[in-house]
């Protein structure tokens, strides 16, 4: 009998042990919802931003910036939102407007990090004009 139980507790011991360390083995998601890729905007409008971040486990940190297609920020035209984060979804909704005067082309830039430090990245071509 001690050693039925002996072996019952070392099984359920084994079992907690095994379940406990399930790794993370999905990447975080990004599901941009506005604005659209290759959309037009004209100076001094208001451009609408409308992002979830997901992730199966648990989501750490996200990073929204304007910037060239390779992502080097630029100083005529700065939007940056981030923020550390929770939970398996976040919504992100924020405005900016563009500047009178700027290029025609920019990419918004999307990062979301999961709490085991993966990260995923996005972009999308955004045109402005007079």
């Amino acid at each position: 009998m001690k050693s039925v139980l002996c072996m019952a507790t070392i099984g359920v011991a084994l079992l907690a042990s095994l379940s406990s360390c399930k790794k993370d083995k999905e990447n975080p998601e990004i599901t941009i919802n506005e604005p659209a890729n290759h959309s037009e905007h004209l100076w001094g409008e208001e451009v609408h931003v409308e992002v979830t971040f997901s992730d199966d486990r648990d989501l750490k940190s996200f990073h929204i910036f304007i910037a060239t297609e390779t992502g080097a920020e630029t100083p005529e035209f700065v939007v940056d939102f981030a923020e550390n984060i929770s939970g398996k979804s976040y919504d992100f909704h924020e405005h900016f407007v563009v500047p009178d005067s700027v290029g025609s082309v920019y990419y918004l830039h999307f990062s979301v990090t999961d709490a085991e430090d993966k990260t995923t990245t996005d972009k999308l071509m955004l045109h402005f004009m007079e």
